[in-house]
């Protein structure tokens, strides 16, 4: 059992709530503590001089920022705004944020990586960002902790989960409509579901020895796959749920035959949690797992 430390009185501020992980953990610690949720319609992220007309009257002793910028290729042909959004917001956030000596937990990416390791990233890798997105998203890694070093960095990667629709539902609408489906078969990372990753901050932030945590930290279910594997298995579970599809076999083909990118991905950018792990004593469960899980659920949803 991991130790209490929650604050006598925690007030939660979610930056980001109408996003796919936003809208969780809105939900998540609402049923416990007192949330204030915001949404784009509330605060822009682009127009940095709104941001404190927003937050200074408001209080606060914990911040979850998921929103960003995540339009990868959007990114790499409007760097200007890329770098407002996922670069200067969560800066000033998190200066707002030091001055009333609250905690800022900002969601990061994997795609601060190059690819080019071979092997899972720890927290100790040197980022190398080779996408705007990445180096927008890395710079407002560099703020936030800059602000305060008692702010969290929580890396994440190929989120899916409920709300929003993610991966496993686009998949399984291409094999509802037709028999030809192709993914990348030599692009490797790790899928990390919303309602665990939930859990995972709620540990790092709130019921750790030494909460809150602070530094960087990799968060992502456990394992990594292809592109194409995690495709394959999803609707393998629809299927086993009964959901007719065209397509049973989605065909592997190379990242870079992907003529719709406009931004460069990093060809493997699997996380490894070990730091997690060895912080809150969980090991995120396996990735397959989490996945069939969840398409098992929107299966039911649809049927």
């Amino acid at each position: 059992m991991i130790a209490s430390s929650l604050p006598h009185d925690p007030r939660i501020l979610v930056i980001g709530a109408g996003g796919r992980l936003g809208s969780v953990l809105a939900d998540y610690f609402g049923k416990r503590y007192r949330v204030t949720a915001l949404g784009r319609s509330q605060l822009n992220l682009s127009d940095p001089g709104s941001i404190a007309a927003v937050l200074d009257g408001m209080d606060f002793t914990h911040v979850f920022l998921t929103a960003a910028m995540t339009a990868v290729d959007r990114c790499e042909t409007h760097e200007k705004e890329a770098f407002a959004v996922n670069g200067t917001a969560p800066g000033i956030i998190a200066e707002i944020s030091a001055a009333k000596g609250a905690h800022v937990t900002h969601i990061g990416t994997d795609m601060v990586f190059d690819g080019m390791k071979g092997a899972p990233y720890s927290e100790t890798d040197s980022p190398n960002p080779i996408s705007v997105y990445g180096a927008s998203k890395l710079e407002g890694e560099r703020r936030v902790l800059a602000a305060s070093p008692a702010n969290l960095v929580a890396r994440v990667s190929w989120l899916f989960g409920p709300g929003r629709p993610a991966f496993p539902d686009w998949i399984i609408q291409q094999a509802r409509g037709r028999e030809d489906v192709t993914l990348p078969a030599d692009k490797s990372g790790n899928p990390t579901y919303t309602m665990d990753l939930a859990d995972w901050l709620d540990a790092l932030v709130f019921r750790t020895p030494a909460a809150p945590a602070a530094g960087i930290y990799h968060l992502c279910n456990s394992g990594h796959c292809a592109w194409r594997d995690w495709g394959q298995l999803c609707i393998e579970t629809a299927l086993g749920c009964g959901v007719p599809l065209l397509a049973r076999d989605i065909r592997g083909v190379p990242l870079d035959s992907v003529a719709a990118f406009v931004a460069r991905r990093p060809r493997d950018s699997s996380l490894s949690t070990g730091k997690f792990t060895r912080t809150t004593g969980i090991l995120p469960r396996p990735w397959q797992e989490a996945v069939r899980e969840f398409v098992m659920q929107i299966s039911m949803q649809s049927s």
